[in-house]
């Protein structure tokens, strides 16, 4: 019998898709982008644009237009994989309540529960670090 106490929840399955279905969209737009970077420098290089002396410029067009979109969409799966692991390890840690737990008694009877304890000497916690008081 499953109760609501012990149902898995499904927002970290739905928050995963949802992290996998942005990065998919991500690499979508990264491809296209890189697409159209790669025309656009080679239409300025048949335009005669010389390669040497623009090479940061080149770098710098690649960068700015399509390799964050890789990055995002790496990061948008790793958050997929987080979400689902840190939810399926919170979903394990749910306690079941059961019937016995919501009827136990408060108080205990009886001298089983009563446990006897001796009190130690008080100097017995600080003789082993050296902080007995020298006597004179």
């Amino acid at each position: 019998m499953m109760d609501e106490f012990s149902k898995p929840s499904k927002k970290g399955s739905i928050l995963a898709v949802a992290c996998y279905v942005f990065a998919v969209v991500l690499l979508i737009t990264a491809f296209i982008s890189l697409a159209a970077c790669h025309q656009n420098i080679s239409r300025q290089l048949e335009q005669g644009v010389p390669v040497q002396g623009n090479e940061l410029a080149i770098v710098n067009l690649y960068l700015t237009s399509c390799v964050q979109y890789f990055a995002f969409a790496a990061a948008m799966v790793f958050c997929g994989k987080a979400a689902r692991r840190g939810l399926a390890i919170q979903s394990e840690a749910l306690v079941q309540v059961t019937p016995y737990m919501l009827n136990a008694s408060a108080e205990a009877i009886g001298p089983d529960y009563a446990e006897e304890v001796k009190p130690e000497d008080e100097d017995t916690d600080f003789e082993a670090w050296g902080f007995r008081e020298k006597e004179e």
